[in-house]
């Protein structure tokens, strides 16, 4: 019997094209968004780690970082620190800095600019013993985005030019974009003499070391200790709604890839049925049509795996779209070429055990079939009722479902994102079950409407073709709603983000205008020199000068936040400070509460938080501190920007020439508070600039499910089609027939996708957003897309309906209607 069943699943493969190519392509589509959205996540978290590591991880096991300006030139420290540390152990000081350079198309990007002991072991790695040491390495990424005569390559660095020559430079084939240099020579450029930012720590006979045992804090807790562990961690927590985006997003797309796929497996079976009949009739077994099934639903699943990986590979590596937000660097993310190994394979185990999944329903079916039934010619459905349970239980089992997402969805835990994640799963599955077991009440409803009216026969026959097959077009009805919940929920986080972000900005800067660096603005880095600030004062012309500062790594409790540094108002005590409501919920750092952090000018310092208030600029949680407090404890020369509020708003033409005329002086740029709010809108949308991809791609695979299960009731009733021909139905009423098929699909799914949406958006923004973030956001439906249905249910279920009416225009009836 073996060779009888390779036999089957090579002439299933070889005369179903059709149906094996829409197999193959629903899979590949979810596995191909699913791997390169997973390999994009992990280039923005590897830039960002290799960014901290200075490019360099291997061997390393964590580093010293000072807190302290002053202590950067401890002479003695590494001396100190190199008799604490056991002998398997060696200390590499570092300096880095950010410099900056025109690339193609004068495009101004930055680079971090590494200083190392170049004699160190290793750091030479590339350099033959024949060659001598060079001034610069630069990473083989950055070398090519220089034009060939743009030699020789100018960087601007510490506020100075330096010109690099060819013959200065050697590349190295590490991915991103860096440029090493001996950090005596990045000392004098920077006038930073004996000065380093951070003392790595390598392991180089990669023995196993106890970290414990090393000294965590040092002399007055000036340096601190960080392992490789938590500098990883600190990158995943600072990626932490790009990856938790990216992770449900994608799952959520597979999964409605996946009932495509089942939705053409009840298609295979329904094609098959009489087949698995005659297999049991010679010998066979029940079992063995259930592996049979299962085998080709396998074989299936490798093959759209495959491809899919291919195709995720090929997305990720063209950068079609990317995983940003507002601390990564897309040039930094396009460089890297190379992924854990691992996304393949979780990418291909996701392919086979959703292309098996989703067979398992009909394999099942396939299970049950009996020979003397299928040895009948015979048409009528076989429809399995769904869960062999009461209307009414099936019911009360969807709405306890339902019911129990939104209860459990919105439980409030700090960081964890579980309970939601569980909440919108039960919702799911509560409106797709309801999806099935209305499908037959619908169309019944509909007829009873209708009795009394003269209804086209084209619409009952349609109608009535869907009722006897539920569980296939329950499963076509589902894709389209997950797709469209999907579509719709992503868009009511994008709009309640938004919304919320221009009502914090319209609250937090009042300012007229504001002076930026426009060239240090993607690496966050201060670009305003604190003198800018005297001068504004000696126009007269502003009733408000604004210093704004943002320290990105302000450590408390050994934990980078983010500070800022501006002018409180009267209604606030200037000697304390108020943090965001975000830190508050995710640290517990509250008011009332005190934070205790190392100052450069007084020391220890312990300070009270005097209030909380909503503040959307960072995930991890914001403290803010009047400018004057934050100038007593740190030294601060740059700021990174000046807000600006006009004296007279009718001279606002002369104000403005003024502004003008400063800022050509000092290479900034000024902004208004409309360009001001497009530039953190700009921020927010490459944060979900890469959702719009996914949705579309959603909206897409949800098209493909409706035009194969169009094309299969096609193929699959065409005897009944040529039937319906043969006594005088027009080619109208054919057209029409399927059209109605397709507009009953599309608005059920449509309609159960927004209902679904409604529920499940308000779990994502205030249930799973809240949790991992902390942020109460001001909620948002997208309803003006809702009043476009209409229009795009009959464009689409036009266009879709073309297709599988062509081949029943080119059917020809002799051949449909032979019974031989």
């Amino acid at each position: 019997m073996i060779h009888i069943y390779i036999y089957f699943l090579i002439g299933y493969l070889r005369n179903n094209y059709g149906k094996v190519f829409f197999n193959v392509l629903s899979i590949s589509l979810g596995i191909a968004l699913f791997v390169s959205t997973q390999i994009n996540g992990w280039k923005a978290e590897k830039s960002l780690i290799d960014q901290t590591l200075g490019f360099k991880s291997e061997n390393i096991i964590g580093r010293y970082v000072s807190l302290s300006k002053e202590e950067r030139q401890d002479k003695f420290f590494l001396k100190t620190l190199h008799e604490l540390m056991p002998p398997e152990i060696q200390l590499e000081p570092e300096l880095q800095v950010i410099g900056y350079t025109n690339l193609i198309n004068q495009q101004s990007v930055s680079i971090p600019i590494i200083g190392r002991d170049l004699i160190f072991p290793n750091n030479t790695s590339e350099i033959s013993t024949k060659q001598m040491i060079p001034r610069y390495f630069f990473s083989i990424s950055l070398l090519k985005k220089f034009e060939k005569d743009q030699l020789p390559i100018t960087i601007n660095i510490c506020n100075k030019q330096i010109f690099i020559k060819k013959d200065e430079i050697i590349p190295v084939s590490n991915d991103g974009l860096f440029i090493f240099t001996d950090i005596e020579r990045l000392q004098s450029i920077c006038n930073l003499r004996d000065v380093y930012s951070t003392i790595n720590l390598s392991n180089q006979f990669e023995n196993e070391i106890k970290l414990n045992k090393l000294p965590t804090l040092l002399p007055k807790e000036k340096w601190i200790f960080e392992s490789k562990k938590q500098i990883i961690e600190r990158a995943g927590v600072a990626l932490g709604s790009l990856k938790i985006n990216l992770t449900i997003i994608s799952l959520v797309s597979v999964l409605i890839s996946f009932f495509m796929v089942s939705n053409i497996y009840t298609g295979i079976f329904l094609s098959r049925k009489l087949d698995f009949g005659i297999l049991l009739s010679i010998g066979g077994t029940r079992f063995n049509n259930f592996l049979l099934f299962i085998t080709l639903a396998l074989i299936l699943g490798l093959v759209g795996g495959l491809f899919g990986v291919y195709l995720g590979i090929l997305i990720s590596n063209l950068n079609i779209f990317q995983t940003l937000n507002t601390i990564t660097d897309a040039n930094q993310i396009e460089t890297y070429k190379n992924f854990p190994p691992e996304i393949i394979l979780f990418g291909l185990s996701l392919s086979i055990l959703g292309s098996v999944t989703s067979a398992i329903y009909n394999a099942i079916k396939v299970y049950n079939i009996l020979p003397v039934e299928f040895l009948k010619d015979k048409i009528e459905s076989t429809e399995t009722p769904i869960l062999k349970l009461k209307i009414h239980t099936k019911l009360f089992a969807s709405i306890f479902l339902i019911f129990s997402g939104i209860l459990i969805g919105n439980v409030r835990l700090e960081k964890e994102i579980i309970p939601g994640l569980v909440g919108v799963g039960l919702v799911i599955l509560g409106f797709i079950l309801l999806n099935f077991i209305s499908i037959p009440y619908l169309i019944r409803f509909i007829f009873f409407l209708l009795r009394k009216s003269n209804t086209s026969p084209s619409f009952i026959i349609g109608l009535k073709e869907i009722q006897l097959e539920s569980w296939k077009n329950g499963l076509t009805i589902s894709t389209i709603m997950l797709s469209t919940s999907l579509v719709f929920t992503l868009s009511s986080l994008t709009n309640s983000y938004e919304s919320s972000l221009k009502k914090w900005i319209d609250e937090e800067n009042t300012s007229d205008y504001s002076l930026i660096n426009e060239k240090k603005l993607n690496s966050g880095e201060p670009g305003v020199s604190t003198d800018l600030l005297d001068v504004l004062r000696d126009t007269n012309i502003f009733s408000e000068i604004e210093p704004f500062f943002i320290n990105s790594k302000f450590i408390v409790n050994q934990k980078y936040f983010t500070l800022h540094a501006l002018n409180f108002s009267k209604n606030y005590n200037k000697n304390e400070v108020i943090v965001s409501k975000n830190l508050c919920f995710l640290e517990k750092i509250c008011k009332g509460n005190s934070i205790k952090f190392s100052s450069e000018k007084k020391g220890e310092v312990i300070i009270k938080v005097q209030a909380e208030k909503e503040h959307f600029f960072s995930e991890r949680g914001t403290i803010l501190m009047d400018y004057t407090l934050y100038k007593s404890l740190y030294p601060i020369d740059s700021l990174n920007s000046i807000r600006l509020t006009l004296l007279n708003q009718k001279k606002t033409a002369e104000s403005l020439s003024i502004i003008k005329n400063i800022a050509n002086k000092y290479d900034l740029i000024y902004l208004d508070q409309k360009d001001l709010k497009g530039l953190y809108l700009a921020g927010l949308n490459r944060v979900f600039s890469v959702l719009d991809t996914l949705k579309l791609t959603a909206i897409i695979i949800s098209i493909l499910s409706l035009s194969t299960s169009i094309f299969y009731y096609v193929k699959e009733k065409s005897r009944i089609l040529a039937g319906l021909k043969a006594m005088g139905m027009s080619f109208k009423q054919l057209y029409f027939l399927l059209f109605h098929q397709t507009s009953f699909l599309l608005v059920f799914g449509i309609i159960s996708g927004v209902f679904n949406s409604l529920i499940l958006s308000p779990i994502v923004v205030f249930g799973i957003n809240q949790n991992a973030f902390g942020w109460d956001l001001t909620f948002s439906y997208p309803v003006h897309f809702v009043a476009i249905l209409p229009i795009l249910i009959l464009v689409y279920a036009t266009f879709i309906t073309l297709i599988p009416f062509y081949f029943v225009y080119r059917m020809k009836i002799s051949k449909e209607l032979n019974y031989e």
